[in-house]
């Protein structure tokens, strides 16, 4: 009886387990300090890959992954796909610089919860992560605007006629991959990569290769 008196009214919670990934080590280690000094979360993994990112989903135990998009290999949002595969309950908040509506928007539908810009505050990316993690829905101030924008801009309607694996294809074409190097980001043949080039083409109402950067670069999905 005496022991239950004393015994503390609430047991603390397990904090939330956060998985980073970003190929920038500098900034992993800050988002690492930030998170570490704040009460009810911790880092419980990073990685520098997309291909890093869902290994260690798998094989870990993580709440949460802050995701980046632009990393080597295929990348966030071929990242974000597997790991919605492997577990379609998964909690993943985007951090990027990408601040266009297409890019939320893709990342959204992939299964994304969260998206927070790398322009933001620290307080915005920490809110991000608690919101993520309670199941809700959660996008930083200043990509309000894009979410106004995204039904009135011209491009959308193109992009969401690419399935994931085109719209994937499109970002590393975008970024300078040359077909080869695509099919082996993405484990796939090089004839399957054309094919869906073409196809990419074809929905986007482009030529050649070199117009579909340009039309790339000013939907945002890569820098001139």
């Amino acid at each position: 009886m005496i022991d239950d008196l004393i015994r503390p009214s609430r047991i603390a919670s397990k904090p939330v387990g956060v998985l980073l990934a970003d190929d920038h080590p500098a900034l992993r280690a800050g988002l690492r300090s930030l998170i570490s000094e704040e009460a009810g979360l911790a880092v419980t993994g990073e990685v520098s890959s997309g291909e890093e990112a869902c290994i260690e989903y798998r094989s870990g135990h993580h709440d949460v992954v802050v995701i980046d998009l632009s990393m080597t290999g295929f990348g966030g949002m071929e990242a974000i796909r597997r790991i919605m595969q492997f577990d379609a309950q998964a909690s993943i908040l985007v951090y990027s610089v990408h601040a266009t509506e297409v890019m939320l928007s893709r990342a959204l539908t992939l299964g994304a919860l969260g998206y927070v810009t790398k322009a933001s505050s620290t307080d915005v990316l920490i809110s991000g992560i608690r919101e993520v993690a309670a199941r809700r829905g959660y996008v930083s101030p200043d990509l309000v605007p894009a979410m106004v924008r995204h039904h009135a801009t011209p491009g959308r309607s193109l992009l969401e006629r690419l399935s994931a694996r085109e719209f994937q294809i499109l970002l590393l074409t975008a970024q300078g991959n040359r077909a080869d190097a695509c099919a082996r980001t993405l484990n796939l043949s090089d004839k399957t990569v054309r094919n869906h080039l073409t196809g990419i083409k074809v929905k986007l109402g482009v030529t050649d290769t070199a117009e579909l950067v340009r039309l790339a670069i000013r939907l945002g999905l890569a820098d001139a």
